[in-house]
This record gives structure tokens, C-alpha cells and sequence, in this order.
């Protein structure tokens, strides 16, 4: 899962309940959210580097869901604390994140995945940011679909048809080459995401992203 990745790299600009039953399995395309299913992650922080570290994260889908902006999303836990909420709403998937620091509290709720997009399809968002000194700043995230019914096999196993998404960020009112990403996620029916590849760079900012999540198991309820 995508912790708090995107709200940490805006973020970074700023410092330069109920309970109910679980929803139908037919819902539950490129994502399940479904009680007590879990995932087990390797994120790698500086893949391939001699200063490579791995840690596991632990994801359970808990059996509550919030409301947030007219939706309901279902509550997912992080073995490092911290949550995650997501959505589901025929073909397009919403996740909402939360972060806070340097004076900043921002919300997120991001269209990540739209699984009926055809390849090259894409989708875009805009964040306003509030920076001190600067002002407000649009963070924008542009999803695109790079692949679709691929196979890829991650950690020894293999899944079939596997959709790749694309992200890109880009903030107006700063010049070029201020931020430079490149984001890939990639996604398989029922367990969601299987990798991420994350890599941004903010000068400004003095933020250098280089992590890697790879989907060790899944057991899906």
C-alpha cells in the first residue's frame, strides 16, 4: 500500500466511526476490501544501493468503515500505525490519506486506479497546498495507464492480468525540474497492489524518495 506516500511528498513543500457488514465479493476487483484480509509488504527503501534497507509492513482490513466526502470507506491498518481508507465504486478506486507537519494538515483522497481505463487513458487531480512565505501551491498527480493483461511475477509469484499505472506530479507556479518523479504501481485482481516503485526528488525541498513495495502474501477473507 501507498503509506502516506503522496501526502509526505506534498508535505515537503511546506516544510522548504461506524461498523457494518462487508461489502458483496463482486465489488472486489483490484482491490478486496473484505474484513480481516491481510497483506504482507517488503518495502525497501534505496533498492539496489549498498545503503538498501527492508522492513515488512503488515496491511488488515479492519470491519469499520467512515464516511469522507459523501463515500464510505473501509478502514485499513498499517503494523507501523497509521491508516489507510479505501473505496470502491465500480470501476474507479479512491484511497484517502492524512498528514501532518510543518504547520500543515492535509487530506487526500485520490482516484488512483480506474480498471475499465483503456492503456494510455489518464486522469488527473489537483491538491492546493498552502506553503508559509510562498502561498498556495496546486499539486497536481496525473495517473496513466501504462499496461494492461500482463503477467508479472513478484517475490516468486506470478499474477496475470496486471494493470500499470503511471503517476506524475508537477506543481504550477514553480519552475521546471523543481520536482521530478517517477511512480509505478502495479496492480492484480482481488489482492490490489503487488509492487510500487516510488522515486521522487525535491530539491527545493532537500527530499530524496527512492522506495520499492513488493507484495510478500496475501491472505485474502
Amino acid at each position: 500500500m501507498k503509506k502516506l506516500f503522496f501526502p509526505a511528498c506534498i508535505l515537503a513543500f511546506g516544510l522548504a466511526a461506524c461498523s457494518k457488514d462487508d461489502p458483496a465479493p463482486a465489488a472486489d476487483k483490484y482491490m478486496t476490501i473484505s474484513t480481516n484480509s491481510r497483506w504482507i509488504y517488503d518495502v525497501t527503501t534505496d533498492p539496489g544501493t549498498a545503503g538498501a534497507s527492508t522492513f515488512q509492513d503488515t496491511v488488515t482490513v479492519s470491519p469499520t468503515d467512515t464516511s469522507i466526502n459523501g463515500r464510505s470507506y473501509r478502514i485499513f491498518t498499517h503494523s507501523g500505525g497509521g491508516s489507510d481508507y479505501y473505496h470502491i465504486s465500480g470501476s474507479d478506486y479512491y484511497r484517502f490519506q492524512q498528514a501532518s507537519g510543518g504547520g500543515l494538515d492535509l487530506s487526500i483522497e485520490e482516484l488512483y486506479l480506474k480498471d475499465n481505463a483503456a492503456v494510455g487513458a489518464n486522469w488527473s487531480q489537483t491538491v492546493n497546498v498552502p506553503v508559509t512565505g510562498v502561498g498556495t501551491l496546486p499539486v497536481t498527480l496525473t495517473n496513466s495507464i501504462l499496461e494492461k493483461g500482463n503477467s508479472k511475477v513478484v517475490n516468486g509469484v506470478t499474477y496475470n492480468n496486471v494493470i500499470a499505472v503511471k503517476t506524475d506530479i508537477t506543481v504550477t507556479g514553480l519552475p521546471p525540474g523543481t520536482i521530478t518523479s517517477n511512480i509505478r504501481s502495479y496492480y492484480a485482481p482481488v489482492v490490489g497492489l503487488i509492487q510500487g516503485d516510488y522515486q521522487v526528488s525535491i530539491p527545493l525541498a532537500s527530499v530524496d524518495i527512492n522506495t520499492q513495495t513488493l507484495l510478500k502474501s496475501a491472505d485474502i477473507r
